[in-house]
């Protein structure tokens, strides 16, 4: 096999692991809209193993345990997802989002600083737009 042959099979597969991931994901986003979190969860969890710096798996698996009543489950969830995805600012207001609800104001604050900070480092502006509409539920 030469090398634009060897370049084709790679970039194949890479296409095909691509297309992989994001049938996991809608998979997993419709059964979750279909009011099924156990089993979006079930097929959520295959996403993450397979592209863990994916922060949408860890983000979804946070929701399902979410809607299955399980918010400390949630919590490492979207913890996980801080520590493996490539952008932990979502991932980080989510657990914003849980620790108020639950209380715990001053690390919700902290998260919410540290998503602040890792948003403005991107200068993705939806990124801190969704910074800046948390900072306004406090």
């Amino acid at each position: 096999m030469n090398t634009a042959q060897m370049a084709t099979r790679s970039a194949r597969a890479a296409v095909d692991e691509a297309r992989g991931i994001e049938a996991l994901y809608a998979t997993g986003y419709w059964l979750l809209s279909q009011d099924r979190p156990a089993d979006a969860a079930c097929v959520l969890r295959a996403m993450a193993l397979v592209a863990p710096a994916d922060d949408r798996s860890w983000l979804a698996l946070g929701t399902c345990h979410e809607a299955l009543g399980q918010p400390e489950v949630a919590l490492q969830m979207y913890g996980t997802g801080r520590v493996l995805a490539r952008s932990s600012v979502r991932c980080d207001l989510a657990r914003a989002r849980i620790l108020r609800a639950q209380g715990r104001n001053d690390e919700a604050e902290r998260t919410v600083v540290a998503a602040a900070d890792e948003a403005e480092g991107t200068l993705d502006d939806a990124l801190l737009d969704l910074v800046s509409a948390e900072r306004g539920r406090r």
